[in-house]
């Protein structure tokens, strides 16, 4: 096949790739940050709360002469370490259960997506001929090869599905080899995802 053709191949791959992925809703990045911004401040909170009672029960302990100055120095700086443990505890606790309706979410979109069949590997060929050394997107391809859903982190999906997007919208003018493009449309002939698209029109 000509070089045209092969360019005009992969545009009508990157647009049919868009019009079945929803990058929006597979941002997971974009989608937690908020998240994680909310679950940050607990923590500071609880840790600046648990802090400052432990500080204010020192304080009048000293200022009634019921511990001396240096106990109450020492009590001063370690009062930090649990605050910080506990501080870190609300982060994390607060940050897993905002987080868990978004990944629910994504969880659900993925595995209809994915169907009973797998749908991801079929893009394996973009992968090995545009980012051969993406390991992680190599993860996430077998498992939905072998449609082991259950085993993909919504995160790595979400980062799969985004690093093959980049590779393909990235690449440029640069058209995918024969090869890559016949394997392309045998992994994708069973449910005739990919039909017509030579043919598709600039």
């Amino acid at each position: 096949m000509a070089k045209k053709g092969r360019r005009r191949f992969k545009r009508n791959l990157l647009k049919q790739f868009e019009e079945t992925f929803d990058l929006q809703r597979l941002d997971y990045k974009k989608r937690v940050r908020p998240v994680n911004g909310k679950a940050k401040l607990y923590g500071v909170l609880a840790a600046f709360l648990l802090y400052s009672a432990g500080f204010g029960v020192g304080y009048y302990g000293w200022s009634n002469d019921f511990v001396g100055e240096e106990v109450f120095a020492k009590l001063v700086w370690l009062l930090m370490v649990p605050a910080s443990v506990v501080g870190a505890f609300v982060w994390l606790l607060a940050r897993n259960r905002m987080e868990y309706p978004i990944r629910r979410d994504i969880t659900e979109y993925m595995k209809s997506l994915e169907g009973t069949r797998g749908l991801l590997w079929r893009y394996a060929p973009v992968l090995a001929e545009l980012c051969p050394d993406n390991l992680k997107c190599k993860e996430v391809m077998a498992r939905s090869e072998e449609c082991r859903f259950t085993a993909i982190a919504p995160e790595d999906y979400c980062q799969a599905v985004h690093d093959l997007h980049q590779a393909l919208r990235d690449s440029g003018s640069r058209a995918l080899d024969e090869a890559a493009m016949r394997e392309l449309e045998e992994n994708f002939s069973r449910e005739q995802a990919l039909e017509g698209l030579e043919k598709a029109p600039d």
